[in-house]
């Protein structure tokens, strides 16, 4: 039918919820409503129940976009007429009548919404606020309605709805915003996200201020933005570009923050218990309410307002986001460009963390961004992997002088590298060691770059060296990690046609890194031993994770490239996921014992560190076939393929090696190894 129908926005709206639940509960209960009915020998067509649950989902749809249409044209003088029980409202009744109403309602609700922000307090502007975000979400499916919504400002307004809701809800320990405005947050950004991907598709017109009102938003309110990020669409949902753009945003407004946390004063029994300091400090937080300072409060108050402060940055939340975006990732940092550069530099900063006792780590969502962006070798995305590999290699460069650069209070502050980002920029190391062993022994100090035309990442071994140092020096897991990928890539490369080549770019990087950890004096045994436990279970997985080496030549292009993408696609999925204590992956048959290997790094064994390679190297020569398998020796275990890391030590192997057909290809690898002039004192 198509003459108007006279309806109450509030009893349409509740029949649309009522429909919902109906089509929830058929969802959920269906299957089990057709075992009940066969079990009983019914006589009911049960497939009626399937096509009800269809048909009940789609009225449900229709009533929530009348309702919509309903409310809004109570709000902007709609034909009806009033009654005790509420006002009657005349709405087309057919849906091809209520689409046409689409676009009209969308830029009237925008209006609304903006004059509800404008003045978040005034009667019945949280109702407002609410019911257009309903009515976002019930147009999802709408075009004409979110491309009107957002022609008329609505993203610009959708991104004040955060500040709006925290003015009303006020802090309460270290919550701003209540359940119900988290909850209206979302729809927001559920529907902002709608409107990108429909511009991604070409169904809505592209336009440039739709995703400059995240990054550059009225009022420069960037914690409303990254709330919207917080708890709307996981990361793979948002169109990449514009996550991306508003990432980098999000990073350029951290920098101008006076403080990211709040100061931590330690305990100085008997006068005072310590604690957290940001009354004066210029933070960000202040602005929520949340103001920390063990003088006026007491501890638990101020761990609950710090818990806010960790659980309510903007930054954090965007950059988690991107973490959960593999094109974001590459596209924030694998350009040549200023940019790139700069937001690399900002993610391998040593303060994301929150100090205290025991400090905090923040680092979880750099490390996935760090990971992502630099880590995936496949034909696909090489390129921008490597240029972001670069721009990150630089970036950890620096940013280990600015570590050892850091005053007296920031050592109390930031005692050590955060770990997620060491793991990130291990695995990252791993995944390139390579060519920057191959590139370094050519290269100048200071030189950086990637090479699309060979597709290779250009390094020095300086600069490399102190990237490594970054990562290692307080993060043993990640050492261990590196290590593990070292020996395994080793293996590969004295299994390859061009085996000498490639062990002398490998032992170029294995020399950095024993260079690395003998400028550090990596050799204090509390570095390793104090989790040896977690390191093994890195290690043994490390296979697993870091298996980023190129395929061997024999096996010829279309296979290698189909290596490569395995081995890259897995890699950034799965990295991401290791590198933190509490994951304890399946055991992978390639083991390593790092812990006897890194405790003699400073001792006059470090110029001949190279020995403890000859094992990687045995086990390639065994696993490619250049070698005859060893039969009946027990440093050899041939169900895994693998030979025991200590075998240098055993005399039986040793009498093995010195026989075996290419058992000089060591010289290649200790010719690399040497070029990274490793001394005793590391530099």
């Amino acid at each position: 039918m198509n003459e108007y129908v006279g309806v109450d926005p509030v009893r349409i709206r509740k029949l649309a919820d009522r429909l919902k639940d109906l089509e929830s509960a058929l969802s959920k209960h269906g299957a089990l409503i057709r075992k009940n009915f066969k079990e009983w020998d019914g006589s009911l067509d049960l497939s009626l129940i399937a096509k009800q649950l269809h048909a009940v989902g789609d009225d449900g749809r229709d009533m929530a976009k009348r309702a919509d249409l309903a409310r809004n044209l109570e709000e902007h003088g709609g034909m009806g007429v009033c009654t005790p029980d509420g006002n009657i409202l005349d709405i087309p009744w057919d849906m091809s009548g209520v689409r046409k109403e689409s676009a009209k309602e969308a830029k009237q609700e925008a209006e609304t919404l903006k004059k509800a922000l404008d003045d978040p307090k005034a009667g019945g502007s949280r109702e407002d606020i609410k019911a257009i975000a309903q009515s976002l979400a019930d147009h999802q499916d709408d075009p004409a309605y979110l491309t009107a919504f957002a022609a008329a400002g609505g993203i610009a307004d959708a991104a004040r709805v955060g500040t709006a809701f925290h003015q009303e809800d006020g802090t309460h320990g270290g919550k701003v915003l209540n359940d119900d405005s988290t909850k209206v947050i979302g729809q927001y950004a559920t529907g902002i996200n709608r409107i990108f991907a429909l511009q991604k598709s070409g169904k809505i017109p592209p336009n440039p201020d739709y995703a400059k009102a995240l990054s550059d938003p009225p009022g420069g309110d960037m914690w409303s933005v990254g709330m919207l990020f917080k708890y709307g669409p996981k990361g793979d949902q948002w169109d990449p570009t514009v996550l991306s753009q508003v990432g980098g945003a999000m990073l350029d407004w951290r920098d101008k923050q006076k403080a990211m946390r709040p100061s931590y004063a330690s305990a100085s029994p008997p006068y005072s218990a310590g604690g957290y300091v940001g009354k004066d400090d210029g933070g960000w937080y202040h602005s929520l309410g949340l103001d920390p300072d063990y003088l006026s409060k007491g501890a638990d108050d101020n761990d609950r307002i710090v818990d806010g402060i960790r659980d309510n940055d903007p930054a954090l939340a965007v950059i988690s986001r991107i973490g959960e975006n593999p094109d974001a990732s590459r596209d924030l940092l694998g350009h040549d460009n200023d940019a790139s550069k700069r937001y690399a530099k900002d993610l391998v900063d040593f303060k994301w963390q929150t100090p205290g006792a025991p400090p905090r780590d923040d680092s979880d969502g750099p490390r996935r961004v760090l990971t992502l962006a630099a880590t995936d070798r496949s034909p696909e995305h090489i390129d921008q992997s490597g240029a972001a590999a670069a721009n990150i290699f630089a970036a950890a460069s620096a940013q280990k002088d600015a570590f050892d650069g850091r005053n007296d209070f920031e050592k109390d502050e930031y005692a050590s590298y955060p770990n997620g980002t060491a793991v990130a920029l291990a695995g990252i190391t791993g995944t390139w060691a390579k060519d920057i062993g191959a590139t370094g022994m050519a290269a100048d100090p200071g030189t950086f770059g990637y090479s699309s035309k060979s597709h290779t990442l250009v390094t020095n071994n300086d600069d490399m060296v102190k990237a490594m140092q970054l990562f290692t020096q307080h993060n043993s897991g990640a050492a261990a990690m590196f290590d593990a990928t070292l020996h395994q890539q080793v293996s590969e490369a004295a299994g390859s046609k061009d085996a000498e080549n490639q062990l002398v770019a490998m032992g170029n990087t294995a020399g950095m890194f024993t260079k690395a950890k003998v400028g550090i004096e990596y050799s204090k045994a509390e570095q390793v031993d104090e989790d040896h436990k977690f390191n093994l279970a890195m290690l043994n997985t490390a296979g697993m994770v870091f298996g980023m080496a190129s395929a061997p030549a024999e096996e010829g292009a279309a296979g290698a490239a189909a290596k490569v993408v395995e081995k890259g696609l897995k890699y950034s999925q799965n990295l991401v996921l290791l590198g933190r204590t509490e994951v304890a992956p399946e055991m992978d048959a390639f083991s390593v014992d790092n812990a006897d290997k890194q405790e003699a790094i400073s001792s006059d064994a470090a110029k001949v560190q190279y020995h403890s390679f000859i094992p990687s190297v045995a086990q390639g020569l065994i696993r490619s076939g250049k070698v005859p398998v060893p039969e009946g020796e027990s440093w050899y275990d041939p169900k895994a393929g693998t030979i025991a890391p200590g075998a240098t030590k055993n005399e039986d192997f040793l009498a093995w090696w010195t026989n075996a057909e290419h058992h000089g290809l060591i010289s290649n690898f200790q010719d690399g190894f040497d070029n990274a002039e490793v001394s005793l004192d590391g530099k």
